[in-house]
């Protein structure tokens, strides 16, 4: 019960910190917009989206990482701590090499000979990429201590310096305001600065308070070698699949399309990354645990977390893009002044396949914490990439810009059952127990929810109808999920909850 306990105080931390960074991110991209303008704000993402195609080893190595640290510490209570981190920071300082040759070779000849750029920003575009480069490489250098920090479970730490990083870099987007005929190289600079304070702060913190955990020591155990780069070379197949989509798509998007729709496409993903954080929390707060258990061999424990994280995780998404979904204009107008084309449209379907997605928020964690994790990266890897092929030919036969997204949601669509199928097939899960008391209640509870989209067409919109909106959704959605989403024991356990905490507040009062 007290690592229950511990999941839903490190959600909470990491809820607080979501609402923080995702008010202060939205505040600073509509300063950006405006002081970078739609052309290079677009210019920005697209050449920030080629960065993140190496970046893309941040994922695989936080969760090669975590995963071997909270096994060990499942197993053996840590003493085999140090070895794991040790051997991580050594990958990682590999990695880092390939990261500036494939920087300095790959991406320079493609933003010279491929990338659609203004008249006189091809030296903007390269200026830019190099201090991208520079940024994933200090925020490579951190990973391993970012690995050490979630495995022990010291989510306020994270969320700390996150937030910290977030305030920093608002003023900074403010400051631009002072400097708009050089803002886009200059706001590259900045980035780069805020991403070595980021990286300073997380080692300083393990090197002060774990000592005994990331003092350096060469380890020569070839199999644990072996073992990790094993395991995170299918993980970085995995991780490349989704890279390679997003990448992909803003180059795909700015070959037929320009700037412009980068521009579109780019705030639909900040959008969708804000309401997606809503269900990622909760995974992320219940990965150590999910791992811990299973190399304890407590696979009943196991077995529940991923069922109820992956519905909990829709539902707390769901939450927030409803209303999205169903205002999308208003909170874009509201959010931006200026609405660039297909927003709406990138914005409303990029939600929707979010929530998607949120189907599969606890399968990674199961697959990982076994390590049988080759066919779960190799075959959703592949069926993520193959939307791009398919939104190109969509393109070429003249569909609007919004069916990449499409493109996503089916492919997305298809690796929710792909992945239902490899649970059983590879780490023989219960897939009946996640059916009946996840995918079930969630598709009850969606549909439930359709009259929502018409009903919302009635009325004319403005902040005060908005509120409305708002407040019905939340109130129709909870209804919905206390009829419908939740089982008999979890209403015991709402009302117990609800019923211990108004006796406190009684006695208080």
């Amino acid at each position: 019960m007290s690592s229950n306990k511990t999941i839903v105080k490190n959600s909470l931390i990491l809820y607080f910190r979501l609402i923080v960074v995702s008010l202060l991110g939205m505040i600073a991209t509509r300063y950006l917009l405006k002081y970078l303008g739609v052309s290079d704000f677009g210019l920005y993402s697209v050449v920030g989206s080629v960065v993140v195609m190496m970046n893309f080893f941040n994922t695989v190595m936080i969760t090669t990482t975590y995963r071997f640290v909270a096994f060990e510490m499942g197993r053996d209570n840590g003493r085999s701590v140090n070895k794991v981190f040790n051997i991580s920071l050594v990958i990682h300082l590999a990695l880092i090499i390939i990261v500036v040759i494939i920087s300095e070779t790959v991406g320079i000849w493609y933003i010279k000979n491929k990338l659609t750029v203004g008249a006189g920003k091809l030296d903007d575009a390269i200026f830019v990429f190099r201090f991208s480069v520079f940024a994933a490489i200090l925020n490579i250098i951190s990973i391993p201590y970012q690995g050490l920090i979630t495995a022990l479970e010291k989510f306020s730490v994270r969320a700390t310096i996150e937030i910290f990083r977030s305030v920093l870099n608002i003023i900074l987007v403010l400051l631009l305001g002072f400097f708009v005929a050089e803002a886009f190289r200059i706001y590259a600079v900045m980035m780069a600065g805020l991403a070595l304070i980021s990286t300073v702060l997380f080692v300083l913190y393990c090197r002060i308070f774990y000592r005994s955990f990331v003092f350096w020591k060469i380890q020569n155990e070839k199999a644990k070698y072996q073992e990790m780069i094993a395991f995170s070379g299918w993980t970085m197949i995995g991780a490349a699949g989704q890279v390679g989509k997003d990448t992909g798509s803003q180059l795909i998007i700015n070959v037929f399309f320009g700037t412009i729709l980068n521009a579109s496409f780019g705030i639909a993903n900040s959008l969708n990354s804000f309401v997606k954080f809503f269900a990622s929390n909760l995974g992320q707060a219940a990965i150590p645990q999910i791992t811990k258990s299973y190399s304890r061999g407590d696979h009943d424990r196991t077995k529940n977390l991923v069922t109820y994280i992956s519905k909990y995780s829709f539902f707390l998404m769901y939450f927030p893009a409803l209303p999205l979904i169903l205002e999308t204009r208003f909170v874009l107008e509201l959010w931006l002044g200026e609405v660039p084309a297909y927003s709406v449209a990138f914005c409303r379907l990029m939600l929707f396949n979010g929530l998607v997605d949120s189907f599969m928020a606890g399968v990674p964690a199961a697959a990982q914490a076994s390590g049988k994790i080759k066919w779960f990266q190799l075959s959703m890897s592949v069926i993520m990439v193959l939307s791009l092929p398919v939104s190109y030919w969509l393109f070429k036969i003249g569909l609007p810009p919004f069916s990449i997204i499409i493109a996503y949601i089916t492919t997305s669509a298809i690796n929710v059952f792909v992945s239902i199928y490899l649970l059983k097939r590879v780490i023989n899960f219960d897939v009946h127990f996640l059916l009946k008391n996840s995918y079930c209640k969630i598709v009850m509870v969606f549909l439930t929810t359709i009259p929502l989209f018409f009903i919302s067409k009635i009325f004319d919109v403005n902040i005060g109808s908005f509120a409305i909106i708002i407040l019905a959704s939340s109130l129709w959605l909870i209804a919905s999920i206390f009829l419908l989403g939740l089982e008999r024991k979890e209403k015991a356990v709402l009302f117990d909850f609800v019923s211990s905490r108004l006796k406190k507040f009684n006695k208080v009062k």
